[in-house]
């Protein structure tokens, strides 16, 4: 290894990421723009379902009862039908994704002791807002019926202990508000930082579409000098977009950061590494910078969305289908963002998931060294 030659490439591939604003753009500010893109797009922290109610019984329990639908952000009502055709015009329209009908009589059966009839009727062309609504209605009807059993049985003197057997007690950890953006977030950072990646696939193609590679294959550099005179520039301007990335995350969609950062740009660095050898692997076999394009894309977005654990969890992914996605260094990367960011994992927790992407980077490294030939 002689690292003159190298340096020599350094600088060449420098000047044309700086000189080359595409490159640049895509190297910077890429990533930091489709993670404010997707990050909206993909977040389904699902508040302020407007509902109506239908109260047909106009008794003081009935507005009780539904004081306690409107009692947290999860609904809002906002319309009150006075018919069975106000509905169904509401949700034809989609001016409202469920209603509640409270009948005649709901109060006198509660007093009664008897069970109380109530009806929703939900907007089923949306199911994550439908079952939401579905959910949140259930869960303050049940609590609104506690309430009234335990009210009643107070005033006969029963222990009201005796009303369930079993204290459950429901704590979450790392993430209290179980916030969806809280686990999307980090993940996506490990896919949009394949970003640069693709930008770093371009290397090898653009020197045969330009005709450079002549001028390269020339001089006495040998092809290990060459990978890595390619690889660390890139590996520099990407390794820029990562502290931009995670201001958004933590300042932008207000994610917390629990981890160590030191060690959170560390393994950046290792993640940008693994990914551009992969790219470097691709460009040996391209002729052209759209293919490459192309192909890296493929590589890096299907198995980021698809086989990372971002959008299906693994416990649903079958045994051959979760050996091919630890084959990725994306699927490893999103569990350490996640790890880091959300649970403050130190390197012990994470070391299996790192020392995979160190083993995936180094043999594609040396895979495109050995597949380069000096020669048109």
């Amino acid at each position: 290894m002689n690292w003159r030659r190298v340096w020599s490439v350094i600088r060449k591939e420098w000047w044309h990421i700086t000189r080359d604003r595409t490159s640049f753009v895509m190297l910077l500010l890429s990533p930091v723009l489709l993670l404010v893109t997707m990050g909206y797009a993909f977040s389904i922290d699902i508040t302020n379902v407007g509902i109506g109610v239908m109260d047909q019984d106009l008794t003081p329990t009935s507005r009780e009862f539904i004081a306690q639908l409107a009692s947290t952000d999860a609904l809002r009502v906002e319309k009150w039908p006075q018919s069975l055709d106000e509905v169904e015009t509401l949700l034809m329209r989609g001016q409202t994704k469920a209603v509640v009908i409270i009948p005649r009589g709901f109060e006198a059966d509660l007093l009664a002791g008897k069970t109380a009839a109530l009806q929703v009727i939900v907007d089923g062309t949306d199911p994550n807002t439908a079952g939401h609504a579905i959910r949140h209605i259930s869960a303050h009807t049940e609590h609104f019926a506690q309430e009234r059993i335990t009210t009643q049985l107070t005033r006969l003197g029963a222990a009201v202990s005796s009303l369930s057997p079993i204290d459950l007690r429901l704590q979450a950890w790392f993430n209290p508000q179980l916030r969806y953006t809280v686990s999307l977030i980090p993940a996506l950072l490990g896919i949009v930082l394949s970003v640069p990646a693709m930008a770093a696939s371009l290397a090898l193609a653009r020197e045969r579409e330009w005709g450079t590679l002549e001028g390269l294959i020339a001089t006495p550099i040998g092809r290990f000098e060459l990978i890595v005179g390619k690889i660390i520039p890139y590996l520099a301007a990407g390794f820029l977009s990562v502290p931009l990335c995670m201001a958004t995350a933590v300042y932008g969609y207000k994610i917390p950061f629990q981890g160590s950062l030191g060690l959170y740009l560390l393994l950046s660095i290792l993640y940008l590494f693994s990914t551009m050898s992969i790219a470097l692997f691709l460009s040996v076999f391209v002729s052209s910078q759209q293919v490459a394009m192309i192909a890296s894309m493929l590589i890096f977005f299907f198995s980021g969305f698809f086989m990372s654990g971002l959008l299906i969890p693994f416990s649903l992914m079958g045994p051959m289908i979760k050996l091919e996605a630890f084959m990725f260094p994306t699927t490893h990367f999103v569990i350490i963002s996640r790890s880091i960011f959300v649970k403050g994992a130190s390197f012990a927790e994470i070391q299996g998931f790192v020392w995979a992407i160190v083993g995936i980077g180094v043999i594609f490294l040396t895979l495109t060294s050995l597949m380069f030939k000096k020669k048109i």
